[in-house]
């Protein structure tokens, strides 16, 4: 009963006119090109999350709408193309991070028989990869003398402040341990939410604005763009610094700690500018070259869309205008959920 129900509501969604693999991988171009700023101007934490989530039921939409799951790689790859055109300075890792998700809706919804299933690993994948970046690029970069660092200070601090002394917690691990797991909870939540979209979008279809050509809305704060910062000038970068700092003041104060360790956090700092030097003077000028060509020839092969994909985003900001606009009577957390659930299902309902 339950399965004829959903294969119902399939088939409603799928004769949609309104909705289209072309607009959804619009929204998905536009959430990466232009959602992580939105939230950035609204000064809204752990903006990763929320930008892995969308690709989540983006790609979790086109799939519901293609016949075969290699309209997903299409679509991721005009995702990168666009991204690429309208946000040139984005990290080399920001491209990998979108080829990954979307091939992992190729691989998960290579059958649409578990459509629930596979929204859900991708969500529990792609968030949990998500966590798992910054922490694998600072290890990379830093090595594990940052975590141990880490747990040093977080146990001295507690020691000398709160009177706490518990050697046998590695404190360390147990915030990298929390932010995974805040990520995989968001994973979780979203899959789910993922794979109940067939039976939402054909309750909100009902009562979503039909038009919103014209409307200017309450502009969302915009914050002046910034000059793309190395490590050590941001603020992950400066906290690792003022906690290595700590650490070395620590060991010249704690006559119990070992006498290397000022040495092994400096060798840590030193590790750091190398590894940065090397890849902002080699790694990257290269990768970015061959990048760089290799959207030059794909351009031209998917120039229609990306021309019809670059020229809705113009009436996305209007309509994420009007939302935020929408929202002002609700105050906090109410107002982030009403604002981000009426811009979803507006962006993707909107005529």
């Amino acid at each position: 009963m339950n399965r004829d129900l959903e294969n119902e509501n399939f088939s409603i969604i799928s004769n949609e006119n309104k909705l289209t693999n072309l607009r959804i991988t619009a929204l998905w171009a536009f959430s990466e090109s232009a959602f992580g700023g939105i939230l950035h101007a609204l000064t809204i934490p752990l903006r990763g999350i929320f930008i892995a989530s969308a690709a989540v039921l983006f790609i979790s939409l086109i799939a519901l709408f293609s016949k075969n799951s290699k309209e997903i790689l299409k679509a991721t790859l005009i995702v990168v193309l666009i991204k690429a055109i309208v946000s040139p300075h984005s990290p080399l890792m920001a491209y990998f991070a979108v080829s990954l998700q979307g091939f992992l809706g190729y691989i998960l919804f290579s059958t649409k028989r578990f459509y629930k299933l596979s929204a859900l690993l991708l969500g529990i994948f792609v968030l949990f990869f998500s966590g798992i970046q910054k922490i694998v690029l600072l290890t990379i970069l830093f090595g594990s003398s940052l975590w141990q660092s880490l747990d040093l200070f977080i146990e001295q601090v507690s020691a000398e402040i709160f009177k706490i002394n518990h050697p046998e917690i590695n404190y360390g691990y147990l915030l990298v341990g929390a932010y995974v797991a805040l990520h995989l909870f968001a994973g979780l939540f979203i899959g789910i939410y993922a794979g109940r979209l067939p039976n939402k979008i054909n309750h909100f279809k009902q009562i979503i604005p039909s038009a919103f050509e014209g409307i200017d809305g309450e502009e969302i704060p915009k914050k002046n763009k910034e000059k793309k910062r190395n490590w050590f000038l941001r603020p992950t970068g400066i906290l690792i610094i003022l906690l290595s700092i700590g650490v070395i003041l620590i060991s010249y104060v704690s006559p119990e700690l070992e006498e290397n360790v000022a040495i092994s956090v400096l060798l840590m700092l030193v590790r750091a500018v190398v590894i940065t030097l090397i890849w902002y003077t080699i790694v990257a000028p290269l990768a970015r070259k061959y990048f760089d060509k290799f959207v030059r020839k794909r351009k031209s092969e998917f120039a229609k869309e990306l021309e019809a994909i670059i020229s809705m985003f113009p009436q996305f900001r209007n309509i994420v205008n009007y939302c935020w606009k929408d929202s002002v009577n609700k105050k906090g957390l109410k107002r982030l959920h009403y604002f981000l659930a009426s811009s979803f299902y507006c962006l993707l309902l909107s005529s």
